[in-house]
């Protein structure tokens, strides 16, 4: 089975799409106060969380734009189409 560029690019947003989610709702739940950054859970502290969630979302972009080259044509497509341009 071959693994073509944008089904690896579907994959890896996918992916990434559920980790940036996950990682919002946790650092979303995560108690606040000043004590609140030295709880841990899955052996991770809010600023491990926070940075994980930072980085894993800069990567998405980067991912996302790639993505909007790789389809550059069916993108000015569906500009066309749905703007009337």
């Amino acid at each position: 089975m071959k693994l073509t560029l944008r089904a690896a690019i579907f994959y890896l947003m996918t992916i990434l799409g559920l980790v940036v989610l996950v990682t919002g709702l946790v650092l979303y739940i995560w108690p606040r106060g000043p004590q609140s950054g030295r709880i841990e859970f899955l052996s991770l502290r809010k600023d491990d969380w926070r940075d994980f969630h930072m980085q894993t979302s800069i990567v998405l972009a980067f991912v996302l734009i790639i993505h909007l080259v790789e389809n550059r044509t069916c993108v000015k497509t569906y500009v066309k189409t749905t703007l009337g341009g």
